[in-house]
């Protein structure tokens, strides 16, 4: 007699960033729908200038306080930490890689997708590089906004927290590896001839330097995986053996 068992599929909830909210929320139709709306009250130049705080009447406040009374809140998300790859999309006509961060527990699979030239997802990139895949985790992104001494105005940092079985998951430090690269790129522009004056091509130039890091980090974050599960493999083939053996003697 044979017993066939019927698969339990988890429902799937998809969660994005926005860096002008400056929150990671559960994206859905409502959801989208509900922030193209709030966007096109701010009107588009503002939303571009990105997150300007969540308190008093800057637009992100005025935005997030209009999202937040029909149900649209940040959040974080938990789970047994499944998967992180990069997946390359189209977006606005143009290849645009996004991180891909998939959680598992017993209600169901999280997916974490966010625009990989965000500085929350780099962040959670160099987490993501000392994490341990199947472990309890618990990832949230989001941005503060504050002046600091001595700075004619406030900037936005996004950020990311990462925490495994409770505890901060140590980043990879970008004083270490990333800004000697950095330097050496903007460097070699100088020595060929660009002037420093000409910020959008330095702009650019430290963009491009610090996506391919972070793409590089996530060869190494993908080879972890594959060896979490390949040994899962293993293991599971060789119980299988045992038990096999057992039925044989």
């Amino acid at each position: 007699m044979a017993i066939q068992q019927t698969k339990n599929i988890l429902p799937v909830t998809n969660l994005r960033y926005s860096a002008f909210l400056g929150m990671l929320y559960v994206s859905n139709d409502a959801s989208e729908g509900l922030i193209r709306e709030a966007k096109a009250v701010i009107g588009e130049s503002e939303v571009k200038k990105g997150f300007t705080g969540n308190v008093g009447e800057t637009p992100s406040a005025k935005a997030i306080a209009a999202l937040r009374a029909k149900g649209v809140t940040s959040c974080n998300v938990t789970g047994y930490l499944t998967s992180a790859r990069v997946v390359d999309k189209v977006v606005d006509g143009r290849p645009t890689p996004y991180l891909q961060i998939g959680l598992r527990d017993d209600s169901g699979r999280y997916y974490v997708s966010v625009d990989l030239s965000q500085p929350a997802a780099q962040m959670a990139v160099r987490k993501l590089a000392n994490a341990e895949p199947g472990q309890f985790s618990q990832i949230e992104l989001f941005a503060t906004y504050t002046q600091k001494e001595g700075a004619s105005r406030a900037f936005a940092n996004h950020s990311c927290t990462f925490k495994q079985n409770g505890s901060e998951v140590l980043s990879v430090n970008p004083k270490d590896a990333l800004v000697p690269r950095v330097e050496s790129a903007l460097q070699a522009l100088e020595s060929a001839g660009v002037s420093p004056d000409d910020r959008e091509t330095y702009a650019k130039r430290r963009a491009k330097v610090t996506l391919d890091f972070h793409r590089e980090l996530m060869d190494v974050v993908n080879q972890k995986f594959n060896d979490f599960y390949e040994k899962r493999e293993i293991s599971s083939e060789s119980e299988e053996s045992s038990l096999k053996a057992a039925y044989t003697m």
